[in-house]
């Protein structure tokens, strides 16, 4: 299915024939048997509110997903909502006004707490901006992501105000900004309260707020208006459980709208989400559709009446005594973790969220960060905030969510890995402290010229191995907390003059751990122990050849000692522009930059190569004409990207992206020349293929194929225009490398000797600089 398991997916086929019964659910099986159960001890949501929908939910779901209803439109208004779905969706939100101490409201189901709040913020907007005022939403540093991305969607602006002590938001904090907003001439003010933070469990002051914004309304009747929005995703089906008289909700005049997410702690499924609000504010969003004359309010328009359906029974099976019970069981379950955490670390700073089951830790340890294996498995995130015994300073601290699935047994698990956790994680920071400087000076030097992050980073103790549980490609730690330094000691000579070091993490076993490395002034070639060379993507010795100005070449070679490619490397002011050599082919990198990142929480790193424009021309036998195999167009290099993911997002190794991508085949006794728009042109990349150079900039990729090499034209998109550059290679050079190049067998790096390795490095460049640049090899912003 794609390129799944190297961070990206390419197009599959579109199934011709329906498979067969037995196929489906033997692909379902294995994609079920991924996600951990709810009972799974080693593999416990604590950091997220998600639950195990109710079986009464599910049930009705399934029935009720074959009628297949659309309840689109809004049915709390005119007297819609009279039968089947539309009129269990309208009993629903009844019952919740109700709940939420309302008088008569609208609303209707949405897919989550996330739309309901850009359904909201769109009303606020629209009554807002109608009646001539600038609209500003102002909020906590601590709302939920959806908050700001409504704000951008419904392009407004946006004020965030940092969390203190209490980790909510003031009444004076939103005083102030109303009157920083009323002096800047906005005159539009919209607040996005929270009952129940996702991060902490606690919930704003919304009495507080809402009679702070009615005051000022009040007070300046016509010329500022405010407009209250609740995003009670977490708190609306816990605090009237466990605090029913916190006044979060409608029983406040001034409080507008309100969202609510039955999928958390209401035991639905994904997706139900609750959007309510006041008498009279739908008219706002109010759409006629030209073609079913529908009248809608809603963001989505078309909405599945069976989750109305589900929401209305579980209502009904649990009612307002069995979701006591369930709340009163998840603060049991939360003071429980309390005790475990307490337990792990005495001296760990612990925030119990009053009326929610949700508690916060910040642990003791210097950094207080936990082990990135064990945040793994229980799905923790930490969050910097203020320390509220500490006057404010700032720490890390960890939130555990007590869900309605989470088990006695489950705690009792994760008290005892926590425990392991935190000794674990003491232990890091002091050998931390200990250490010596992260390499040596050599090796420091090598790592200037080469993207491999592995003379830094290691993998930790007993998850080198791929074979072992509990390896990952991403996990590694920095060589300072491991006590395995590089060392580095001076050889002798190079044959072509200057100094030869030899480097190593152990110099009295070089073949033990990881790498052997030989450097000189022109180049460093290493030797991976038996470990990296499962992991390397291309091969076991790597060299790296340092020329003139901005080019480098990098040769690769099989463990047994094959030459596998060379790498022709023009560095640019992003990445480089090169040609990867292979024995019978040729792949030509346009724009290529390689970024390693660490991610936030732990010592996990995570690797992305972003390339514009990839082609690759294969040599095979007969004298068949080019032919392109593969023509992919991922994205519009006219536009703006980023060139990389943000390192949050790095979650696999590697992680790649190509704006095109073309695969060509030609026999290797084809006589003759073919230019690259002919051969594009019944593709679907068509004949104009722009990419972003590294060295010359947004430019055309045109050129040609000959019976004897590879000819790329870069020309820049400027003005006023300039001449082109080239990228060429002969198709023999590759063969020529391959049988001219020495071999070294490093399959059993044990048998190995430093002085084998170092005659095998000093005879490999020479035969490159004898044989590797012929006169008819171009590289774009290196010359020849």
């Amino acid at each position: 299915m794609g390129d799944l398991d190297v961070g990206w997916a390419v197009p599959s086929d579109f199934p011709e024939d329906g498979w067969s019964r037995i196929l489906i659910e033997e692909h379902l099986t294995q994609a079920k048997s991924e996600i951990p159960a709810w009972d799974d001890a080693e593999q416990t949501r604590l950091g997220f509110a998600m639950a195990a929908p109710h079986p009464e939910a599910v049930r009705t779901l399934s029935d009720w997903c074959a009628v297949n209803t659309n309840n689109v439109g809004v049915h709390t208004r005119f007297g819609e909502g009279k039968a089947g779905t539309r009129r269990l969706e309208k009993e629903s939100l009844a019952i919740l006004a109700g709940l939420y101490r309302a008088g008569a409201t609208d609303g209707h189901l949405t897919s989550g707490a996330s739309e309901a709040t850009l359904a909201a913020l769109r009303i606020a907007r629209n009554l807002l901006r109608t009646a001539g005022h600038r609209v500003r939403v102002i909020t906590s540093d601590l709302c939920h992501a959806s908050v700001a991305k409504a704000a951008e969607v419904l392009d407004l602006d946006l004020v965030r105000l940092a969390a203190g002590a209490s980790w909510t938001m003031t009444r004076q904090q939103v005083r102030q900004a109303a009157a920083d907003a009323i002096g800047a001439g906005v005159t539009g003010i919209v607040v996005v309260a929270t009952a129940g933070y996702y991060n902490s469990g606690f919930s704003d002051p919304v009495d507080e707020i809402a009679a702070e914004l009615r005051d000022l309304a009040l007070q300046k009747p016509g010329a500022v208006r405010c407009f209250l929005h609740v995003d009670a995703a977490h708190g609306g089906f816990v605090f009237p459980f466990t605090a029913p008289d916190l006044p979060f909700d409608f029983r406040n005049p001034g409080v507008h709208a309100m969202a609510v997410d039955p999928h958390k702690a209401g035991l639905m499924p994904y997706s139900c989400g609750v959007l309510l609000v006041r008498r009279g504010l739908l008219e706002h969003v109010t759409r006629i559709d030209p073609h079913t004359r529908i009248p809608d309010e809603t963001v989505l328009g078309s909405r599945p009446g069976a989750t109305a359906a589900a929401l209305w029974a579980t209502l009904h099976i649990l009612g307002r005594s069995g979701y006591r019970a369930i709340a009163a069981q998840c603060i049991d379950r939360r003071d429980k973790l309390a005790a475990a955490i307490t337990a792990a670390d005495p001296d760990a700073v612990l925030v119990t969220a009053p009326h929610a089951p949700v508690v916060s830790a910040a642990f003791s340890h210097l950094g207080g960060e936990l082990p990135s294996d064990l945040c793994a498995s229980y799905r923790l995130v930490p969050l910097a905030l203020p320390d509220p015994q500490g006057g404010g300073e700032r720490r890390l601290f960890y939130h555990f969510y007590a869900s309605p699935s989470l088990t006695n047994e489950q705690i009792t698990a994760f008290a005892v890995r926590l425990a392991v956790g935190v000794v674990r994680a003491g232990e890091a920071v002091a050998a931390s402290g200990e250490s010596r400087s992260i390499t040596s000076e050599v090796v420091a030097e090598v790592r200037n010229q080469t993207d491999c992050f592995r003379h830094f980073v290691v993998h930790p103790d007993g998850r080198r191995d791929p074979a072992a549980p509990g390896y990952s490609f991403h996990t590694f730690t920095q060589r300072r907390s491991t006590g395995e330094q590089m060392q580095d000691e001076l050889w002798g000579r190079a044959r072509e003059g200057g100094p030869l070091w030899v480097y190593a993490p152990d110099l009295k076993d070089p073949f033990a751990n990881e790498l052997l490395g030989v450097r000189t002034d022109r180049y460093f070639l290493e030797v991976l122990d038996r470990h990296q060379q499962q992991l390397s993507l291309v091969g076991a010795i790597h060299a790296t050849i340092v020329l003139s100005g901005s080019l480098r070449v990098l040769l690769n070679f099989e463990a047994d000692g094959t030459f596998r490619s060379a790498e022709y490397k023009a560095l640019g002011t992003r990445g480089s522009d090169e040609l990867q050599v292979f024995p019978a082919a040729i792949t030509a990198k346009i724009g290529k930059d390689a970024a390693g990142f660490r991610r936030p929480g732990g010592d996990d790193y995570s690797f992305s190569i972003d390339t514009s424009a990839e082609l690759t021309v294969r040599l095979i036998d007969g004298a068949a004409p080019p032919a392109v195999r593969t023509a992919r167009y991922n994205a519009d290099v006219l536009l703006p990207r980023r060139p990389h993911l943000r390192r949050e997002q790095l979650r696999r190794f590697p992680n790649r992206f190509f704006d095109t991508e073309v695969d060509i085949e030609i026999g290797r006794t084809w006589e003759g020349a073919a230019y690259l728009p002919e051969l594009l042109a019944p593709t679907s990349v068509g004949t104009v293929l722009a990419a972003r150079s590294a060295n010359v900039g947004l430019c055309t990729v045109g050129g040609r194929l000959t019976a004897t090499a590879l000819h790329l034209a870069l020309t820049p998109l400027t003005e006023p225009s300039t001449e082109a550059t080239e990228l060429a290679a002969p198709w023999n050079l590759g063969r020529c490398l391959h049988h001219a190049l020495p071999r070294l067998d490093v399959r059993d790096p044990s048998q190995l000797c430093v002085e084998q390795v170092v005659e095998f490095a000093e005879s490999v460049y020479e035969v490159f600089i004898r044989d590797g640049l012929p006169t008819d090899l171009a590289i774009t912003g290196a010359g020849r």
